[in-house]
């Protein structure tokens, strides 16, 4: 009897994400919403695992979240991040939901509900469902511009160089990349950093 290991992990979160995702959409209504971290670069090529599927929105839309499943949502503050969150498991996924966070570094923080063109750049990648007769889902993620941005506030090495593999591959958006940095109100020896990171030869 052959051993069958079941679906790979990231097949399983995609399985996960068109279901989820109607969700989302229903409790965001008009509110930005995305999915955010390692599982948003690798729906855009990056080389990234997580378990986890995490989302950005706002403090309203958690809200409506968390009377539409039942879920009470708490305060957390951790090495990195603080917010308002929502954590719940779909079919063996955690789930974690972020309303208004802010990205702690250790020389700067930054808040994506403060930068406008985060959420003007949201990328939609769609999501086979895991029956054949439903639409894809369209999933908005934050964009590699930002995750690389973010990175490099947080420190995430392994993160950078995965993302500017991808970048060096698909190339990147020079003007979102000076408007990220501008509304983020980053350090120049941050934004120095980052410019970097993407004009590095090999």
């Amino acid at each position: 009897m052959a051993f069958d290991p079941g679906p790979v992990p990231e097949s399983h979160h995609d399985m996960v994400l068109g279901p989820l995702v109607r969700v989302i959409e229903e409790a965001c209504s008009d509110a930005p919403w995305a999915l955010i971290g390692a599982n948003a670069v690798r729906l855009q090529g990056v080389e990234a695992t997580s378990p986890n599927l995490e989302f950005l929105t706002t403090d309203p839309a958690l809200s409506e979240l968390s009377q539409m499943l039942g879920v009470p949502c708490d305060w957390g503050q951790g090495a990195h991040l603080a917010a308002n969150r929502l954590h719940f498991m779909r079919h063996g996924v955690p789930v974690f939901v972020f309303a208004d966070p802010v990205f702690h570094g250790p020389y700067e923080s930054l808040v994506p509900r403060d930068i406008p063109s985060l959420w003007d750049a949201r990328v939609r990648v769609e999501v086979r469902a895991s029956n054949p007769e439903m639409p894809p889902a369209a999933v908005l993620c934050t964009p590699l511009e930002w995750e690389l941005i973010l990175a490099v506030c947080l420190g995430y090495n392994a993160r950078i160089d995965a993302i500017r593999e991808r970048l060096r591959e698909t190339g990147y958006d020079s003007r979102l990349v000076v408007r990220l940095l501008r509304e983020g109100h980053v350090q120049p020896a941050t934004e120095e950093a980052v410019w970097a990171v993407l004009e590095r030869d090999g």
